[in-house]
């Protein structure tokens, strides 16, 4: 091994030992005990199944059993068990899960200050991935099934974000741990059994999302990932029923806008459900900034409209009028959701003052627009050794920031003026 081999390893080396002390310092803070606020364990059990649910429907995106094109040949052009070539892949989205699921046992332990057994408590969560992981494969090696389920979760996600607005403090929900571990096993020994059951149809199922996922992040443009998002939801929509819009241009845009909205109920759903993110950090002194990022994620699932006009010259062209009266016209519906929002944590979180809503409001609209409105990027920018970190695209850096420089700087006001 070269010395520049060596040098590369005690790099990294020195990254993982920090992010180590990090991740460490994070889970011993968020599993030290504490008095919880009202109500927040039972809006954070809710708030976590409905996290789940949205976990089970991005695996189902994702497959969650995915090959590449050469392993799909490979697999159905050989009379070798399919089984046992898919045995990585279903560890795989197995992983996926468990990390999933890991994540969200801490995230609940960390809002509500309970004290909890490290080991069970985490042991159960792993089961739980394993089982969601593993359930998800089942429903995959069906043919057909998987619109039908994608749409009960979508109906259950949203019960769960109702629930959540309600939910009572006094909910006690306790697993075994080898009642867990023992419904993890039987999940996988059942999936193990339907793998040799793949087909190229099923095994190909989220590999354009796949694709587009990868691209995106060899590219650092999210806008790839989106447009096949949209695409995808577009078909899974099958048919709408066409409705003539009156007015003059602007309302008839507003109009149209709404209506993309009421077609695509996940992003409401969203919006909603990030109600809980202000109420769950209000015990903490990094209230003022959650609520700035929490209103930015929220107010930014109601402009898919601005992104897809802001990126498509050939459709402003369609459209007709000037590109300010286009941008004002899908603004709207954004900035009625980012009033709402903003109005009721003020009404029901502790701790949120008018200003900090007033802040969160403008700065929110003001990051989906700068957001929305990126140029695309240009990637030949010029490479600056800045010698801390060796040789910076600043260019590409800079680009990157436009809406997340203004972001963070947002969060520092408002936590100046929290």
């Amino acid at each position: 091994m070269t010395r520049f081999s060596l040098a590369a390893l005690a790099e990294r080396a020195v990254y993982l030992v920090v992010l180590g002390a990090i991740g460490a310092e994070a889970v011993a803070s968020g599993l030290s005990g504490g008095s919880a606020p009202p109500i927040a364990e039972g809006v954070a059990a809710a708030l976590t199944a409905l996290c789940l649910v949205l976990l089970a429907k991005g695996l189902l995106g994702f497959g969650p059993l995915y090959a590449g094109a050469p392993a799909r040949t490979w697999v159905l052009s050989t009379p070798a068990d399919r089984g046992r070539l898919l045995r990585k892949h279903l560890a795989g989205a197995v992983a996926a899960g468990v990390g999933g699921c890991l994540c969200l046992g801490f995230a609940f332990v960390a809002v509500t200050r309970l004290t909890v057994a490290v080991a069970p408590w985490f042991a159960v969560w792993a089961a739980v991935g394993v089982v969601v992981a593993c359930a998800c494969v089942l429903i995959q090696s069906r043919y057909g099934s998987v619109p039908l389920v994608q749409r009960g979760l979508a109906v259950t996600a949203w019960l769960l974000a109702g629930t959540a607005m309600v939910a009572d403090s006094g909910l006690d929900l306790v697993v075994p741990v080898p009642v867990a571990l023992t419904c993890a096993v039987a999940a996988v020994w059942l999936a193990r059994q339907r793998l040799g059951t793949m087909t190229r149809g099923r095994l190909s199922s989220g590999a354009e999302l796949a694709t587009a996922t990868q691209a995106s992040a060899l590219s650092l443009d999210v806008t790839l990932f989106w447009t096949i998002v949209l695409e995808r939801r577009a078909r899974s929509l099958g048919r709408v029923r066409p409705a003539a819009i009156h007015g003059t241009r602007f309302t008839a845009l507003i109009r149209a806008d709404l209506a993309r909205i009421r077609r695509t109920p996940t992003a409401l759903l969203f919006w909603a459900a990030l109600l809980a993110v202000p109420y769950g950090a209000a015990v903490t002194p990094f209230l003022p900034a959650i609520h700035v990022v929490a209103g930015f994620v929220a107010v930014d699932r109601l402009a898919a409209g601005l992104r897809v006009v802001s990126r498509a010259p050939a459709l402003r062209r369609a459209l007709g009028g000037s590109d300010r009266e286009l941008a004002l016209a899908h603004l709207a519906i954004p900035g009625v959701g980012a009033v709402v929002w903003s109005l009721v944590t003020l009404l029901v979180v502790p701790g949120v003052t008018p200003l900090m809503a007033a802040i969160t409001t403008f700065g929110a609209l003001a990051v989906v627009y700068r957001v929305a409105t990126r140029p695309p990027l240009d990637y030949p920018t010029p490479v600056i050794d800045v010698g801390l970190f060796g040789p910076t695209p600043l260019g590409l850096i800079l680009q990157l920031s436009r809406g997340p420089a203004l972001l963070a700087g947002l969060a520092l006001v408002q936590t100046a003026v929290g």
